[in-house]
């Protein structure tokens, strides 16, 4: 099937948009993956709030939500999916456009590699396009037989993945590294510390041998259990099981609008 993208306010091809066959732009910017059910994205005002702090604190022109709650709907109606995975990008000259590609669930547990950053982490961390690095790094932990990798950054601190965050199980507690470890502040990671009763917490890489459990954490995957991370299997128990249900569950409650 082939794709339409919204851009300055009409629908175009990909190849008329100069957009690749994922729907990336050239230039750079920054962007929202937003995920869809039947046509309805979820949490799409804390993803345009992330997106505008992201532009004010780097001079970046903005539309108005008016015009980007028009873009959705119409590029969601020309691009019809029971799950999507809609883009909001935002270019630093002021372009923005819109895209929605259907989601595939996933059903099987992450297997995560570990892997130390050589460079330290800016803070605020920002999702930016190009996305090339982060996806570089997906490819690699492909190539070494896992599905993505646990960042450790220089001061040996677990931040995140190259595409999500991270949530363990750790003394009784549920918790996810803070985001001055260079941690990108997702919104389901926000919903889960407001409505969860997820703990922020630095957790050491020396830990990593420690946790029970974990999920990775976005706002396409919800809520995804990790089943290995490097040699060491990970439980998936009756309690990750039932928290995995009540992240979902947090998840639908407050994530249409």
């Amino acid at each position: 099937m082939s794709h339409s993208a919204w851009v300055a306010g009409r629908l175009l091809s990909y190849e008329d948009a100069q957009l690749d066959s994922a729907g990336w732009p050239n230039g750079i910017g920054i962007f929202e993956t937003i995920k869809t059910v039947d046509g309805q994205p979820w949490a799409l005002s804390r993803h345009m709030r992330r997106a505008l702090n992201s532009a004010r604190r780097n001079d970046q022109p903005f539309p108005n939500e008016d015009l980007i709650r028009s873009a959705v709907a119409e590029t969601i109606a020309a691009n019809p999916y029971p799950i999507g995975r809609l883009r909001l990008l935002f270019g630093v000259d002021g372009f923005f456009c819109t895209t929605h590609q259907e989601y595939l669930e996933i059903e099987t547990a992450a297997n995560l590699g570990i892997r130390k950053l050589d460079l330290e982490v800016s803070t605020p961390v920002e999702k930016r396009y190009p996305y090339t690095q982060n996806l570089q790094i997906v490819a690699e932990a492909k190539s070494a037989g896992f599905d993505d990798y646990v960042l450790v950054n220089r001061d040996g601190f677990i931040t995140e993945t190259a595409i999500a965050n991270l949530v363990f199980q750790l003394d009784g507690e549920w918790i996810t590294p803070p985001l001055s470890d260079g941690v990108l502040p997702g919104v389901m990671r926000a919903l889960l510390v407001e409505k969860a009763g997820v703990i922020v917490r630095q957790i050491h890489a020396n830990l990593l041998y420690e946790i029970k459990s974990g999920f990775v954490v976005s706002s396409l995957k919800i809520a995804q259990p990790i089943g290995r991370i490097g040699d060491r299997i990970l439980q998936i128990s009756q309690e990750s099981v039932q928290m995995r249900a009540e992240f979902a569950a947090t998840a639908l409650a407050t994530s249409v609008g």
